[in-house]
This record gives C-alpha cells, sequence and structure tokens, in this order.
C-alpha cells in the first residue's frame, strides 16, 4: 500500500478527502480544477440557476467529452486489422522458408 496516498480536493468550496495512488494525484488535481472552473463558467453565464443545476450542467459538459474522447480514441478495429495483417505475414514467412 506505499503507493497509496491520502489527498484533500477542495469542489466547490467543499473538501473532499481521498486515498489515491500517487502517480494519480496530478491527475485528480486536474480533475477538481477542471470542475470548479466549469462550475465558475456556468455560474457566470447562468447565475439564476441554481446550484444543482450548475451542478448537472458541468456533468453533462464532462460526460460528453469523456465520451466523445472514448468514441475517437476506439483502437479495437485498428488492432483487430494489425492481428490479420501479422497472422498473414506471419503465414507467408513460413510459406517461404
Amino acid at each position: 500500500m506505499d503507493d497509496m496516498m491520502k489527498i484533500h480536493l477542495l469542489i466547490d468550496n467543499e473538501r473532499y478527502p481521498l486515498n489515491i495512488r500517487r502517480e494519480d494525484e496530478q491527475l485528480y488535481r486536474d480533475a477538481a480544477k477542471q470542475i470548479n472552473n466549469k462550475l465558475n463558467k456556468y455560474r457566470s453565464e447562468w447565475p439564476n440557476l441554481s446550484p444543482a443545476r450548475h451542478w448537472a450542467m458541468v456533468s453533462l459538459e464532462l460526460a460528453f467529452e469523456n465520451i466523445s474522447i472514448k468514441d475517437r480514441n476506439d483502437t479495437v478495429p485498428y488492432l483487430e486489422k494489425l492481428q490479420e495483417l501479422t497472422e498473414e505475414l506471419e503465414k507467408q514467412i513460413s510459406n517461404k522458408e
């Protein structure tokens, strides 16, 4: 458990204690900063909305970004094609030997 550490993140003026892997610390800090930035953006653009609605908009934006990135980084078709080509190359090489 040496690679675990406890940190406190401040999100929307609330402190959240987390036990995380050391190598993930900066990612968590960046994520908290991104949430706070998005909350501030929505509060500035729509000051009359409730805090729950600001949080809903932030959640929607982050979920959309997450799904968009996953769709762009879908490497399965490429890995399958690489496997197919590798098998074909190996077959061709073994036929020549």
